[in-house]
């Protein structure tokens, strides 16, 4: 519930204003007489946070209890975890242990920063280690462009009969993967946090928004490139060489018009 109050200013010293707040909501945040609070500049208004729980917070933890025998369910339960900002999640496996060592493999391959603090023989914790967000956001866009735009090129050689193992082409759509969360996960901070909007290369939360759309729109390429080589492999271990057919040079023309509108800024 969102409870206001209009409250008057008034001077405090030759340089200083102040404002009181309600008694009942200080003590519903723990703060009183002598307390440290951190004032946050957040653009169109000011937020209060009591330090202690704004330290306490910013180390979240959380649990997930694995139900059924599937590393997949587990991944995508500690994925939404990652994008809510959780810095710690421990993993309890209760009795569905056989697939513990599949689910750590597939959270350092799809998650950007995931590691392994504490491991017992039913239970993993996994840290997210979320760099300072003090990288711009279109400069990740752009390592996800500069890959996508490699694995397209390799599935267009594939076509043509160039030998390219398709597992190659897929560690790399892991790799776009893993920067469109990461992506995604900065954008949450920037939009619930916008002191870290400058340090992220944004102007408004609308930046990021955008950045965010443009990103799936990356990581969606990947995917056709990705999907691309794979079609091309098995067709060649099934039946015949798809650069033998006379549509192919129509094919990657389309291709190589799509990677140029890629490329364009």
């Amino acid at each position: 519930m969102v409870e206001e109050e209009i409250r008057k200013v008034v001077a405090s010293g030759r340089s200083s204003i102040a404002i009181t707040i309600p008694k009942k909501w200080v003590s519903a945040l723990g703060i009183d007489v002598g307390s440290y609070v951190l004032l946050r500049f957040m653009g169109d208004h000011v937020a209060v946070v009591p330090l202690g729980r704004s330290m306490r917070d910013s180390g979240i933890s959380n649990v997930v209890d694995v139900d059924r025998d599937n590393p997949d369910y587990v991944l995508r339960k500690l994925i939404t975890q990652y994008l809510r900002g959780v810095d710690e999640v421990r993993v309890r496996f209760n009795g569905y242990t056989g697939i513990k060592g599949v689910v750590k493999d597939m959270v350092r391959e799809r998650i950007s920063g995931a590691e392994v603090i504490e491991e017992g023989s039913d239970y993993v914790v996994f840290r997210f280690v979320t760099p300072t967000p003090e990288v711009p956001i279109k400069r990740l866009l752009n390592r996800m462009v500069l890959t996508v735009l490699g694995m397209l090129k390799d599935s267009l050689d594939m076509l043509r009969g160039s030998v390219v193992e398709p597992e190659d082409i897929i560690d790399r759509d892991n790799e776009v993967d893993r920067l469109y969360l990461l992506i995604e996960r900065l954008v949450m901070m920037g939009i619930t946090d916008q002191s870290v909007l400058s340090k992220l290369g944004a102007g408004n939360s609308r930046e990021l928004v955008n950045s965010l759309m443009v990103s799936k729109s990356i990581e969606r390429a990947g995917d056709h490139a990705w999907r691309i080589a794979q079609i091309i492999g098995e067709a060649s271990r099934m039946c015949c060489k798809l650069g033998e057919l006379p549509i192919v040079d129509s094919i990657v023309e389309l291709g190589l018009n799509s990677t140029d509108i890629l490329r364009e800024p």
